[in-house]
């Protein structure tokens, strides 16, 4: 199996041996959407928010790795002047907001980007910590529009911690470290907003959550691996990007009128 290592983590034949989280959130929101990705014939787009969200992880994860992201983000950074764009502007004040928080920092000291293998659930899992602390915690640090909660055309209101698969994560994380050493380590989001006067905060995920979203992985990887595999045909949700841009009409649609309810 390929040997994973910071320029491997992320190549497409990593992406093929293992499963990730990001990777089981795709498969979970777009079964069709995860396998064209998982295959590499799909890529979602590199919006802004994930731009800026890797720009900050790189600037706390040590030097050599806010060098190595200028470096290939150069003509998104920079002006023709070589002034810094406003939106990286905008993630110094983030970056600011999170130097002044003592409590905060301590909760981003630690290894950082540790990278870990294990089999759960019978299938092979890849994860790549933020801050890795052997004996105490495992951190990732999360940039996000703001802390309310985010509506949910399937499940209603949702805290922004569940919309955004956190708690899965979170679970995923403590289970490969557990595997691996023994040790169930509590999991921590160290998170800053994207507001004009950003916010912050350190919110520990209880284990009661984290055990649920573990329990709801190991309901739903098996069918996963399976269309992963090629031995069970994905289901498109016919809304995302994806399935909009693959999308084939094959006969009209007759219109409805909806009651109100």
């Amino acid at each position: 199996m390929i040997e994973l290592d910071t320029t491997t983590y992320f190549s497409k034949e990593a992406n093929a041996a293992f499963w990730s989280v990001s990777q089981f959130k795709e498969f979970n929101r777009c079964e069709a959407a995860g396998m064209a990705e998982a295959m590499g014939q799909y890529r979602r787009e590199e919006t802004d928010a994930l731009l800026i969200g890797s720009y900050v992880d790189a600037y706390f994860s040590g030097s050599r790795a806010l060098d190595e992201f200028c470096e290939r983000h150069q003509d998104e950074m920079f002006t023709k002047k070589g002034d810094l764009y406003a939106k990286f502007k905008d993630a110094n004040t983030m970056i600011n907001a999170i130097e002044c928080q003592p409590l905060m920092m301590n909760y981003l000291t630690g290894d950082k980007q540790v990278i870990q293998t294990a089999e759960l659930f019978g299938v092979p899992w890849k994860i790549k910590m933020d801050v890795y602390m052997p004996d105490a915690r495992i951190v990732d640090l999360k940039t996000v529009k703001d802390f309310g909660d985010v509506w949910d055309p399937e499940y209603g209101r949702r805290s922004w911690v569940e919309y955004w698969g956190y708690d899965i994560q979170g679970a995923i994380y403590q289970k490969v470290v557990e595997k691996n050493t023994g040790k169930k380590l509590p999991f921590f989001l160290a998170a800053v907003t994207k507001e004009k006067v950003p916010d912050v905060k350190v919110v520990e995920i209880p284990q009661h959550v984290l055990d649920a979203a573990l329990a709801m992985v190991d309901a739903k990887i098996e069918r996963f691996d399976l269309i992963k595999n090629g031995d069970v045909e994905p289901i498109r949700c016919e809304s995302c990007d994806y399935c909009k841009r693959t999308k084939v009409l094959n006969a009209p649609e007759v219109y409805e009128i909806k009651e109100a309810e």
